[in-house]
């Protein structure tokens, strides 16, 4: 009789990468339909994707979601309609070394959900981008590296598929979201939200720690580095530009802020 499946939680991963990328693909890209031996986590970077199983189900994945793939899924990926530019990361490989998830070694606790909006952590982008780097070059313990960044990524998405409120934001809280997206240019507060949506600022505080896990200011400022992060890694804006930006009105709080968050200050993400 074969033994009960081992129920492998977040924090006794092991990981191994096989496989690791970050890049442009070209418009109306498609992939599959096909199945994968392994686990695959896609982090959409820009533009929107397609993913979809044998039947119905159908998934639209946006920019700072994540699609996870388990192994032996018959699944198509494609870039949206209408979309011109689109750039995703993905990382193929298990969560065990030496098991296998596909041969019925273990299985993850939680089960990872088809799509994780991770839009709130812009350290999950550079996790990516770096895993995709890591797995490029000769380092005398690159699996260990690529099995460390693997290993934080995995438990970032745990904590997200634990939240005991496990449902995305209603319609409200997701608009007060969209402003903060739309306007880390200049000033923001909860009372600014406050304002522009007609709450009590105390009432807008309960909506972003019941419904995002977080406080309004810690949210505009995720938001404001996780902007700050592409305009100077894919735009090639300078530090002080990239500062203004994001609503900085002083270039050295910026970098503190921005080091705070990514681990890195942003004069070396512009040199990249």
């Amino acid at each position: 009789m074969r033994a009960p499946i081992m129920r492998l939680k977040p924090e006794d991963a092991r990981p191994v990468v096989r496989y690791a990328n970050y890049h442009h693909v070209a418009p109306a890209a498609v992939w599959g339909p096909r199945r994968i031996a392994d686990l695959e986590l896609i982090l959409v970077v820009e533009g929107r994707f397609d993913y979809r199983e044998d039947g119905p189900a159908r998934h639209l994945a946006r920019m700072g979601e994540i699609i996870a793939i388990p192994p032996g899924i018959t699944h198509t990926l494609k870039v949206a309609e209408g979309v011109r530019a689109a750039r995703f990361s993905c990382i193929h490989g298990e969560l065990l070394a030496g098991r296998a998830w596909g041969a019925g070694d273990y299985q993850p606790d939680p089960l990872p959900p088809r799509i994780t909006d991770t839009r709130m952590d812009p350290v999950i982008h550079d996790l990516f981008q770096r895993c995709a780097v890591e797995y490029e070059r000769f380092h005398p313990y690159r699996e260990q590296l690529l099995g460390a960044v693997f290993k934080e990524i995995w438990l970032r998405l745990a904590g997200y598929w634990q939240r005991p409120q496990g449902r995305r934001p209603t319609l409200r809280t997701a608009g007060m979201a969209a402003y903060v997206r739309a306007n880390l240019h200049r000033p923001l507060s909860r009372r600014d939200l406050a304002g522009q949506f007609h709450l009590t600022p105390e009432h807008v505080n309960a909506l972003f720690r019941r419904e995002l896990g977080t406080t309004p200011g810690a949210f505009i400022q995720w938001e404001r580095i996780r902007l700050a992060y592409r305009l100077l890694s894919d735009d090639g804006l300078s530090v002080k530009e990239a500062a203004g930006r994001t609503g900085f009105n002083d270039q050295f709080h910026f970098s503190r802020v921005f080091k705070r968050f990514t681990g890195h200050p942003p004069s070396q993400i512009r040199s990249r």
